[in-house]
């Protein structure tokens, strides 16, 4: 195991328990056998950690849009994920640092929705598909989020209908 998966393991663990904004990087490397200096070397502080720790997951499932995944599918196993990893993921969405999960998933989101529009042959510069990007990606974002740290009491399905629904007609006119 490589020296960013093992400190990933550790955060995960830490997650478990609190929230990131409480978490050390002191606390990060004790449940390692790796120095602070390796720490350092791969993320620059825990905030860049947990958006490496969180890419692993999504780039292999909302992520996989881009790679033929249709985009109920490529959600549905984002939000399959997002339960499994219900504990840790609420702890790390409920930091309020400007540097946090929330800004990282919606860049993420953002790249993804602009290669998959450019896949199927959107021009993604124009000034109003740039704001139907936005508005769909921190607006996904946010309503996962607010899902999972309610409880996700909604049924996966469900939401994943309405948030396909509720996308910009620009966008959702490319949506398989």
């Amino acid at each position: 195991m490589n020296s960013k998966q093992i400190l990933a393991d550790s955060l995960e663990k830490l997650l478990m328990k609190k929230n990131l904004d409480n978490i050390q990087v002191s606390e990060i490397v004790a449940g390692t056998s790796l120095s602070r200096k390796t720490f350092y070397r791969h993320f620059k502080d825990k905030y860049d950690l947990a958006n490496w720790y969180f890419a692993q997951f999504y780039e292999v499932t909302f992520g996989c849009i881009t790679e033929g995944l249709t985009w109920e599918d490529a959600l549905l196993c984002y939000l399959n994920i997002c339960q499994e990893k219900y504990c840790v993921l609420k702890n790390a969405y409920a930091s309020r640092d400007i540097n946090g999960l929330r800004g990282y998933d919606i860049a993420a989101t953002k790249k993804t929705y602009e290669k998959y529009l450019m896949i199927k042959g959107a021009d993604i510069n124009t000034e109003t598909m740039r704001f139907a990007i936005d508005i769909a990606a921190r607006g996904g974002t946010d309503m996962v989020i607010e899902w999972l740290l309610n409880g996700m009491k909604m049924e996966k399905s469900k939401l994943v209908c309405l948030l396909k629904q509720t996308l910009p007609n620009d966008i959702l006119k490319y949506i398989d």
